[in-house]
């Protein structure tokens, strides 16, 4: 009988965290200088209250009034992340096995899972440690046949509000940005969203966009992919097939995989 491979031997640890008084853009400048999508809000007695994340930040940034009039795309207040905070913490025992992990973060849509032990979040396991478990476990299935369709795209000649609008609409974390071939060029995520904050609205996307992609074959086997993801540090795959965009693979995508794994 094969041994399960266990969250504890994949997780991050220690966690990084904020707490409740934290204001928003500090919060931000935080989450950016270690390149996460989010963290715990942990209060003086070590108690997660919440989490906060790009996602809200986002949000948050786009309902300010230098937003809404069009002055800028977003505007981070200047007030605590308690105020905005999503509550409750999704926590998984490090004893757990990945595919647990996994399932939590496939069924409720987030990017990591937090490890508690006696009540202490001792851990963290993220789309990374996703990536190094489709690996591990070597799952061959193509990923043509677990990739998200149609592809959310842009052309180079939208603006960083066309963009940041888009992200809102389509409530996603990403858009493709294809040139006038519709060849994929780049990404615009929320990274990309919360440190183009202080340009005019009606700035190019392709003066701010992520050149860093990856694109991968339709029947390129999910191990691989995951492994190229987990190396470039990347978040989505493109998928092509005969030189076209097809579809893409999130990292939302191998967690569901792996979950049925």
């Amino acid at each position: 009988m094969t041994t399960p491979l266990l969250v504890s031997t994949l997780m991050k640890s220690p966690v990084l965290s904020v707490s409740p008084d934290t204001l928003v853009d500090e919060a931000y400048l935080l989450l950016a200088s270690r390149r996460i999508s989010s963290a715990p809000v942990v209060d003086a007695t070590g108690k997660a209250l919440g989490v906060v994340s790009l996602t809200d930040l986002l949000r948050i940034g786009r309902l300010q009034p230098a937003s809404l009039a069009g002055i800028q795309p977003i505007d981070l207040p200047t007030e605590p992340v308690s105020d905005h905070m999503h509550k409750g913490v999704l926590t998984v025992s490090p004893n757990a096995p990945v595919t647990a992990a996994a399932r939590i973060m496939a069924d409720e849509h987030v990017h990591r899972v937090y490890v508690e032990q006696e009540g202490k979040l001792v851990g963290v396991f993220s789309i990374e440690e996703v990536l190094s478990s489709v690996r591990a476990l070597r799952l061959e299935a193509p990923i043509g046949d677990v990739m998200t369709k149609p592809v959310i795209s842009l052309p180079l000649t939208a603006t960083i509000a066309d963009a940041t609008s888009r992200l809102d609409r389509a409530q996603v974390t990403g858009v493709v940005i294809v040139d006038e071939y519709r060849h994929p060029v780049g990404v615009f995520t929320q990274v990309e969203a919360l440190a183009a904050r202080s340009f005019a609205p009606e700035t190019k996307v392709e003066d701010v966009m992520n050149y860093g992609i990856l694109t991968q074959h339709v029947k390129t086997p999910l191990y691989r992919a995951a492994a190229h993801a987990f190396e470039s540090r990347a978040r989505r795959v493109l998928v092509l097939e005969n030189g076209e965009l097809v579809g893409l693979i999130t990292g939302l995508d191998f967690a569901r995989v792996l979950a049925r794994s």
